[in-house]
């Protein structure tokens, strides 16, 4: 494992798969629904499967949240969070972080977005969006490790028909114990989970390419577009045909 430091703050936030990162202060696995803060001239090195998507992201400064795990070996941290480069871990913090529904949304979206070519302006609209989310997330907290590789597999391939037989086995908890740990890693159980995936994802793809929403309602595991298109509609509060006449022009 290559180590290297930085002179800024970097976020890496996984798409699905994980990633092993190791600092002085910490060192684990960072999968899906997790992202970590790597603050400036930490020293760190990291390992990731071949398959494993991420967004990584360097900014100068960060929210007083994602920077609390933090603090300056020669002052205390200013009033709007960001640390000089010489910052130290806090005793007993993490640079981890829990990413709420709302940004797993953003960061569906953006992963989308990215596989086109966006202007000037939309670039700028993504950062001041996801610098808004950033302030909402809760540093220190972490997803169950079961659950972890379980979240991984569901995002690799959200049009699979995951279940939770299968699921658990990957957990390597029975049902029963699954069931439980899911809810508590999530908030909400397997199959609300799914949807929401699912229904984010279609509404990224139909905000974002030219698909037709056949092909989206595969994408995202659909074989019949009707019981798709009810479903987008329970979950966005309009048909797929009515959200995508919304967008602008391309």
């Amino acid at each position: 494992m290559c180590k290297h430091a930085h002179d800024y703050y970097q976020l890496v936030l996984p798409l699905n798969g994980h990633i092993d990162i190791a600092l002085d202060t910490f060192s684990g696995s960072v999968g899906v629904g997790e992202g970590i803060c790597i603050a400036p001239g930490f020293i760190h090195g990291f390992t990731a499967d071949e398959q494993a998507k991420f967004i990584v992201a360097d900014l100068h400064t960060v929210p007083s949240n994602i920077a609390d795990g933090y603090r300056s070996a020669e002052c205390s941290s200013p009033a709007n969070g960001s640390l000089p480069a010489n910052g130290s871990l806090l005793t007993g913090g993490a640079p981890t972080f829990r990413i709420s529904t709302p940004m797993q949304a953003f960061l569906a979206y953006v992963e989308v977005q990215l596989t086109h070519h966006i202007s000037d302006d939309e670039n700028d609209a993504m950062i001041r969006l996801f610098s808004t989310l950033l302030a909402q997330q809760q540093r220190g907290v972490v997803t169950d490790k079961r659950i972890t590789p379980v979240l991984s597999c569901i995002h690799q391939d959200v049009a699979y028909p995951h279940t939770i037989a299968s699921l658990a086995n990957i957990a390597c908890v029975g049902a029963t114990q699954f069931k439980k740990r899911f809810i508590a890693s999530t908030g909400i159980g397997l199959r609300e989970y799914l949807i929401k995936v699912r229904m984010e994802k279609a509404r990224a793809l139909l905000s974002n390419t030219d698909m037709p929403i056949i092909a989206v309602a595969v994408n995202v595991g659909y074989d019949d577009v009707s019981a798709f298109t009810r479903r987008f509609k329970q979950h966005v509060g309009m048909p797929p045909t009515h959200f995508k006449r919304r967008l602008p022009l391309r």
